[in-house]
This record gives structure tokens, C-alpha cells and sequence, in this order.
């Protein structure tokens, strides 16, 4: 009989099947990844309840991909507009993963569930360890924010001419994309991770899956990785906030200053 250590190893290839399933998705062609989530989904009835969960997940997420990406293509394709509001209108594309993702949980809900509003009150420890610093999740809200301001305050050129114009893009842009990010991977897809391998290592899993999605917006592979290490911020804000509304607010801002300093636009 295998021991416990080599069947949770075992285990835990699930969801690393899923954190390969987001790379692969963005490096082959349409028909190949149309073929690889209906493969996905058909080893659905093969394997045990929790399993076939995860993999559901796993290949509505690719579906959802190519939904995204043809939805993308058209707006981009047919919106005679300048390119940051293309780029602001582009990111509703990404109800092309929410919007299956939301039906399957509606029909098949988790056990954990942080689809809701979400307490400021509640307790984070920084860093997430025995050893951490506790504070209530406004505090850790405003001196996040602190902290991310007054690091891009260097980066950012304050005297450009259309900053204005700038910081309102950036504000229409924050307002959809973090929004609909946020529903996605700490809204639909952590709860999965979660209740398929815990806690810990559902957090784990789920951020690196959303740092590789990255590569999808023109991210290479190193800013990828910092944006797994700023998922696992993120998603241990909704874990203790039991909810999305507190981490969407600081996405909001992060987003904004994104665009101030000229990576999104």
C-alpha cells in the first residue's frame, strides 16, 4: 500500500494539473485548446467526486479563456475608440471566465464560499505566519496602501501633461479589470482550491495559477511570478475577510497606480 506521504503527493497533482492547464491555454492554438478542455472535462466521469470538481473547474476555466480571448478580439477589433479606452473596454472580456465559472458554482457550490461583501474588522496576521503581526483588515488596508502609494509615488511622473486624463482612464480601467479579477480568482477559483487541499495550500496553488494567467496580458514570465507572490496577499485578504470587497478596494488602488506609471497604458 502507497504511504501517506506519496498519496498526498498524488493528491496535490490536481491542482497543479490546473496551474498547467492556465499555461498551456495561452501557448497553443484556438482548436488545440478546445481539444485539451473537452479532454479535460471528459476525464470528469473517470475519477472520484472531489477530483472530477477540480477538473470541471479546470477546463470551464479553458473554455472560459477562449471565450475571453474571442470576446477580446472583437472589441478590439470593432471599437473605434483610443487605445486606452480600448484597453478599459477589452477587460470586460474577462466575464468570459466569470460568467461560466459563476453558473458552475451556482449549480455545484463549494464549501467555501467568499463570494460575498466581506468584514473589515476581521484579524490578518502579516506575514501569514504564527509569528505574524496581527492587525484588523482596515489597518492592513491603510498601511498596504500606504506603503504601495509611496512606492510608485518614484515612478510616477506627476508632471505629465495628461495626468488627469491618465488617472481617469486608469480609474474606469481599475473599477472593471480589478473587479472582474477579483470575482474570478479569489471569488470562484479559491474557494475550489481551498476545498479540494486546504487551506494553505489552496491559497498556494490558486495564486500561482493567477500569476501565470498573466502571460495572457503581456506580462513575461518574472513579472508573472511577483504577481503569484502579490496573489497570495490578495487571496489571504479575502480568506480572513471571508469575503472580496476589502481586497477589491485594494486592487482598485494598486490598478490606478498601474496606470499612473504607465504599465497598463
Amino acid at each position: 500500500m502507497m504511504n501517506d506521504s506519496i498519496k498526498r503527493h498524488i493528491y496535490l497533482a490536481w491542482p497543479a494539473v490546473f496551474i498547467i492547464a492556465v499555461i498551456v491555454i495561452q501557448l497553443v492554438p484556438v482548436a488545440a485548446g478546445l481539444m485539451l478542455a473537452a479532454l479535460i472535462l471528459g476525464c470528469c466521469i473517470l475519477v472520484q467526486r472531489e477530483q472530477s470538481y477540480l477538473l470541471l473547474t479546470t477546463g470551464i476555466y479553458m473554455l472560459g479563456f477562449e471565450a475571453a480571448e474571442f470576446a477580446k478580439a472583437g472589441i478590439l477589433g470593432y471599437a473605434d475608440q483610443s487605445r486606452e479606452l480600448e484597453i478599459v473596454l477589452s477587460r470586460f472580456s474577462l466575464l468570459g471566465f466569470v460568467v461560466p465559472l459563476w453558473i458552475y458554482k451556482r449549480i455545484l457550490a463549494p464549501k467555501t464560499d467568499y463570494f460575498t461583501i466581506g468584514s473589515f474588522t476581521n484579524t490578518i496576521q502579516t506575514p501569514p505566519v504564527s509569528w505574524g503581526i496581527k492587525d484588523p483588515i482596515w489597518r492592513f488596508l491603510l498601511i498596504a496602501s500606504a506603503i504601495i502609494c509611496a512606492g510608485f509615488s518614484f515612478v510616477i511622473d506627476f508632471g505629465r501633461e495628461d495626468l488627469g486624463r491618465l488617472l481617469l482612464y486608469g480609474m474606469c480601467f481599475a473599477l472593471v479589470n480589478a473587479v472582474l479579477e477579483e470575482l474570478l480568482w479569489r471569488g470562484l477559483i479559491l474557494p475550489r482550491m481551498i476545498d479540494f487541499c486546504g487551506e494553505r495550500m489552496g491559497l498556494v496553488f490558486s495564486s500561482v495559477a493567477f500569476g501565470c494567467y498573466h502571460y495572457s496580458i503581456g506580462f513575461p514570465w518574472t513579472i508573472c511570478a511577483l504577481f503569484s507572490l502579490c496573489g497570495m496577499m490578495m487571496g489571504n485578504v479575502a480568506i480572513r475577510s471571508k469575503g472580496l470587497l476589502p481586497i477589491i478596494l485594494l486592487h482598485v488602488l494598486m490598478n490606478i497606480l498601474f496606470a499612473l506609471a504607465g504599465i497598463i497604458f
